[in-house]
């Protein structure tokens, strides 16, 4: 068994240990997880994508801004 492969079987273990309402499948954690789910929008409009340059600009200063706040003094 390789390296890769002993983390993912610990990584898996630990998931199921630890969260047992459901698999680590993302597009279920609204329902599976709804007192936990958050969905942070990051472009106006809640689109998903940027379209532009602009759009990614806006997307590295919103996420540059909560990491800020989140891990401020650590």
């Amino acid at each position: 068994m390789s390296t890769d492969d002993d983390v993912s079987t610990l990584l898996a273990a630990l998931w199921r240990e630890r969260w047992l309402s459901g698999p680590p499948v993302a597009h279920t954690f609204r329902s599976t997880y709804a007192d936990r789910w958050v969905r942070f929008h990051s472009l106006p409009g809640s689109k998903r994508y940027p379209e532009y340059e602009d759009g990614y600009a806006i997307v590295r200063h919103r996420h540059n801004s909560f990491l800020d706040e989140w891990f401020a003094g650590t």
